[in-house]
């Protein structure tokens, strides 16, 4: 497929107010179906401190983050139930310093280049990794332009198709460095009872953020494209009452919020191997993974 976005790359954050909810799950599995079955040109970034999705993507590609020790799992070792596909390989892994970790210590960032935080890991993919070495401040609004301004000064929107960003689950410097460089935000969400709070606290921290920082919504918006119900287990009757529930609740209906109408089903895999991609396996989620893609380009395109 061709690249819908020639000449600039839309951004979009993945974000949700509570954690354990499939978003950096997500945010990986349909960015890298996107990149390697429909050819667009993805850079992730992660801002999550627990970096996960780094981990998956230096696993999947053979990297690992220097000064850290690349431990295996020996119960993922003796798991012989995992589909050979998508084993990462038994030859050395290389290196790497980079991380988004550069970008976020005080002062002025304009010294840093293109590749000091940014790992291209094959054509169409790329990513700013994240680390657990960084340190996580409370508050410090110096930096919370950091990453809008990295961007922009290394024209990083002309290379890419899309830009995804793994947001921490908190509000923090990093969420507001996210929301302030996005177009665009997707909601992850488990249908569960703390959902319809989860969702309306996101939307009063987007409010919060466009209000305080107007400077960076002068010239582009940062407009829901919507909620994606995830974890769940194959179809069930009690899912769809807690859906039907969270769609039709006051203070939902009150937000105009879209639901997607495919969901992120849970794939027993994924916890197992950080390697593990949907896209390389023959698992029955698969098929549910493309249908998404699909869906999530409609909506993409009924936004622009």
């Amino acid at each position: 497929m061709t690249s819908i976005l020639p000449n600039k790359a839309k951004i979009i954050s993945f974000i949700n107010m509570k954690g354990g909810v499939g978003k950096t799950t997500l945010t990986k599995d349909l960015g890298y179906f996107l990149a390697s079955q429909r050819n667009y040109k993805i850079l992730f970034i992660d801002l999550d401190p627990q970096s996960n999705l780094t981990q998956s993507f230096f696993r999947k590609f053979g990297y690992h983050q220097e000064n850290l020790l690349d431990i295996v799992d020996p119960e993922e070792e003796d798991d012989n139930t995992l589909e050979d596909s998508t084993k990462a390989s038994d030859k050395k892994t290389i290196g790497s310093d980079i991380s988004i970790q550069k970008l976020f210590k005080p002062g002025v960032i304009s010294h840093l280049k293109r590749d000091d935080c940014l790992l291209k890991l094959n054509e169409n993919i790329s990513i700013i990794p994240g680390t657990l070495k960084a340190i996580f401040s409370e508050r410090n609004s110096n930096i919370e332009n950091h990453l809008f301004n990295y961007i922009n000064q290394t024209k990083l929107k002309e290379e890419f198709d899309f830009i995804f960003i793994d947001c921490p689950p908190t509000y923090s410097n990093y969420t507001i460095s996210a929301l302030i460089t996005s177009d665009y935000f997707i909601t992850p969400s488990k249908p569960d009872a703390y959902s319809v709070l989860g969702i309306e606290m996101l939307h009063e921290v987007v409010r919060r953020v466009k209000e305080e920082h107007q400077v960076y919504f002068s010239s582009k918006s940062l407009n829901s494209l919507g909620v994606i119900f995830t974890e769940l287990a194959p179809y069930s009757k009690g899912y769809s009452d807690q859906i039907n529930e969270i769609k039709t609740s006051s203070k939902i209906e009150e937000l105009n919020i879209h639901f997607f109408e495919n969901h992120f089903v849970y794939n027993s895999y994924i916890p197992k191997r950080a390697e593990y991609f949907i896209s390389d396996s023959s698992s029955s989620t698969k098929e549910g993974l493309i249908v998404l893609a699909d869906e999530f380009e409609r909506r993409f395109n009924e936004s622009e």
